[in-house]
């Protein structure tokens, strides 16, 4: 049993225009790792169905040890799902004494620092980032994060350098990027896909 169907809650639009309303319904629904032809490719709508599956796991929880979970745990992981989706372009993390905002562009600006500093890593390719910025005359980093309460999702695209390990050399980057942001941000990466265009 995964727990029942939470009533309608309302709607966030995400950096890639689809709703929040859809994915809460199919994390509730016990299908948060059924992904689509679009979230196995978005790292927003992969940011949000990890941080809504991890605020319904209570839910779920009771749920197993019981033939219904309670009005008070449904509505407890439904408020913390609406807060985690109220603000789209911003991780949030909470601490006794507060909560510190992370805005996506941090992540992808340190992400973007990080893929470029692991050897066998030539340059970035696909879309500039939003300001077209360059340095040096070459294309920076382009990465895409989407976060959610205290989860990010990074999709980075690059070219490698002739004669490497691809799998090894994604394997490196995953790595060096996951640790990276969760140290320096608190968010945690919950998936970091990178995509091999080129070999230089």
């Amino acid at each position: 049993m995964t727990g029942p169907t939470p009533p309608p809650t309302p709607d966030t639009r995400l950096a890639c225009g689809h709703w929040t309303g859809p994915l809460v319904e199919q994390v509730a629904e016990g299908r948060g790792a059924v992904l689509d032809a679009h979230q196995r490719t978005c790292p927003y709508c992969r940011a949000a169905l990890a941080e809504f599956d991890r605020l319904w796991a209570p839910v779920r929880a009771v749920a197993a040890d019981q033939p219904q979970a309670s009005v008070a745990a449904v509505e407890a992981a439904l408020a913390r799902v609406r807060g985690a989706s109220d603000e789209p372009d911003y991780g949030r993390i909470d601490s006794p004494t507060g909560h510190t905002r992370v805005a996506a562009r941090v992540v992808v600006t340190l992400a973007r620092h990080l893929a470029s500093q692991v050897p066998g890593v030539e340059v970035a390719l696909g879309r500039l980032a939003a300001d077209g910025h360059r340095e040096a005359g070459e294309v920076v980093p382009d990465v895409e994060a989407g976060v959610s309460g205290g989860s990010t999702a990074v999709q980075i695209t690059l070219a490698a350098a002739y004669g490497q390990d691809l799998q090894a050399l994604g394997e490196r980057i995953r790595t060096v990027v996951a640790r990276g942001v969760r140290e320096v941000t608190g968010l945690e990466p919950v998936d970091v896909t990178v995509h091999v265009d080129d070999v230089w």
